[in-house]
């Protein structure tokens, strides 16, 4: 695409999410008078409650206000799974899943929590070189520390960019980097700190400002329309050597190896998703790059990916088209069959997840600003598969597409929460609690819904 043809269609992109966010603001407000949001319960975060309509017992987990989680898909647990790190402003946390004990791990707000080493207790982290401009574009230094003796070690250095995985036996780790590329919010630190993004604020062709979902749609065009060098690489945790195995002018995103397979690595092409051909597979040595989804209709989008936990099945938020028919998408990795299951529109989520049966979804839900179809989506809601009994499964044919679908429990009500901040839900390894963060109260919290519910939910 040309300069010239790029800014004819962000000019056509800003006058269609300026009518697309006028029309979202009157639904919002058709649906503001009728169901108002509750507000944020008065006084500090409780510690432990039962929702009272869904009969769900919640944990706050974490101490300190501001405290977060790694993104949905990013590894959290021990091995063993006994233990789960997350973030606060102190520092690293460690979660000890027995009893809910927190303990510092790391002090100091500079130590970026990254993820947890797959065959070792150890968490990666970051510490970014101080100066000026982006974090992203400063140099940096890995480190490992062990959760239980707290013994540290340097992992390397890199000088731009970012790490965000390493593979299944722990030889290698995965990085990113763009250069030259403009901040999707300048100077918009309070916001990321937040929200943990950044506001994306933007003004409209008739000069007002865009709602959340339409800013962040012109600022991520923006930055996708920049054409920058950008490069995904490994380095070798044994000889300390970088290699670059994949070089490109798009926008890389969500690069994560395989928690089964060390050589098999899964990342996106960020940007506009009714554009990019989102999700990628490339080997560790740069080979075998393939697509994982074909569009086949108009504004047909998917996105969000992550592999299940036993490594077999790739599964991503698919929507046929945008904002319409809802599914988690499904593609065996060993034979290529594909399964897509069905999501009603009100337990559509911002983010899914999978349990470590590998059969047992999640949804983190989202709001109207964001989802202008799910007026009634602000749940943490369970997901089961619903048994197909009036089907002819001889004559099934697994080179084609099998249609499922989901069952919704609501688990959390999520009516207070601001989904600026993603909630990033994860279930526990044992399966009887799912982890997320929610600013429901006010500040920023960590939270574990139990699966199993303590009593029936209040009706009405």
């Amino acid at each position: 695409m040309t300069t010239g043809t790029r800014r004819m269609a962000l000019k056509g992109f800003l006058a269609g999410a300026s009518a697309l966010s006028l029309s979202m603001t009157q639904a919002s407000a058709q649906t503001a008078a009728t169901s108002a949001a509750p507000a944020k319960p008065a006084g500090p975060a409780p510690k432990d409650w039962i929702d009272p309509k869904t009969g769900h017992r919640i944990l706050r987990l974490s101490d300190e206000a501001g405290s977060g989680v790694l993104y949905f898909y990013r590894h959290a647990y021990t091995p063993e799974g006994d233990l789960m790190v997350i973030k606060s402003p102190s520092g690293i946390v460690t979660v000890r899943l027995a009893d809910w004990k927190t303990s510092v791990l790391v002090r100091g707000k500079e130590n970026d929590l990254l993820f947890m080493m797959r065959t070792t207790r150890e968490a990666v982290y970051a510490v970014t070189d101080p100066g000026a401009g982006e974090a992203e574009d400063r140099p940096k230094t890995l480190y490992a520390i062990h959760v239980d003796t707290k013994k540290v070690r340097k992992l390397g250095r890199i000088a731009s960019g970012r790490v965000t995985a390493s593979n299944a036996d722990d030889s290698l780790l995965l990085g990113q980097v763009a250069y030259g590329a403009k901040p999707l919010q300048p100077k918009d630190s309070a916001s990321i700190e937040k929200f943990g993004q950044a506001e994306y604020a933007a003004l409209g062709p008739d000069g007002k400002p865009l709602n959340f979902a339409r800013a962040k749609g012109v600022r991520m065009w923006e930055r996708w329309s920049q054409r920058v060098p950008a490069e995904l690489f490994v380095i070798d945790l044994k000889t300390g050597a970088r290699k670059v195995i994949y070089n490109t002018e798009e926008w890389i995103g969500h690069a994560q190896f395989s928690p089964t397979d060390p050589n098999l690595i899964r990342f996106c092409m960020e940007g506009p998703w009714h554009r990019v051909d989102r999700i990628k597979l490339i080997n560790a040595d740069g080979t075998n790059l393939r697509s994982v989804h074909t569009r086949t209709m108009n504004m047909e989008i998917w996105g969000h990916e992550f592999f299940s936990h036993d490594g077999k099945w790739l599964w991503y938020d698919l929507q046929t088209p945008r904002g319409q028919v809802f599914w988690v998408a499904g593609l065996e990795l060993a034979t290529g069959k594909r399964v897509w299951k069905r999501v009603e529109q009100n337990h559509w989520g911002v983010h899914f997840n999978v349990a470590h049966d590998n059969v047992t979804f999640a949804s983190d839900g989202g709001d109207l600003d964001m989802v202008a179809h799910a007026p009634d989506g602000k749940w943490i809601s369970l997901l089961q598969g619903e048994t197909i009994v009036d089907a002819d499964l001889d004559g099934y044919d697994d080179s084609l597409i099998t249609i499922e679908k989901f069952k919704g429990t609501r688990l959390v009500d999520m009516g207070a929460h601001d989904y600026r901040l993603e909630p990033n839900l994860r279930f526990t390894p044992d399966g009887k609690w799912i982890v997320f963060v929610s600013n429901m109260h006010g500040d920023n919290h960590v939270y574990a819904v139990e699966v199993k519910p303590t009593r029936a939910p209040v009706k009405g």
